[in-house]
């Protein structure tokens, strides 16, 4: 299997792929396997995820959250109590 790196343009979050390319690609058998590596220096989609993971970490677990099962069960209760049964 041969192997043929490109570079590709990517415009308004498109690829574009170039000529040289789409001709590469057209004198290829029909068994192409095409691979995308994508590279940035931009650091900002990392740290959108680092504040996420801060944000989760601090937030508060609610007791239902827990034990949902207990909840049901106490409300179960409740709701015969009020009808004057007996537990």
């Amino acid at each position: 299997m041969n192997n043929q790196t490109f570079s590709l343009e990517i415009r308004e979050g498109k690829l574009i792929i170039p000529s040289e390319i789409e001709n590469y690609l057209s004198k290829c058998s029909d068994n192409v396997q095409v691979l995308l590596t994508v590279q940035s220096t931009s650091n900002d989609l990392a740290n959108k995820w680092d504040k996420w993971f801060e944000e989760i970490e601090n937030c508060q677990i609610l007791n239902s959250a827990i034990n949902p099962e207990d909840d049901y069960g106490q409300l179960l209760i409740n709701k015969y109590k009020n009808q004057g049964l007996e537990l």
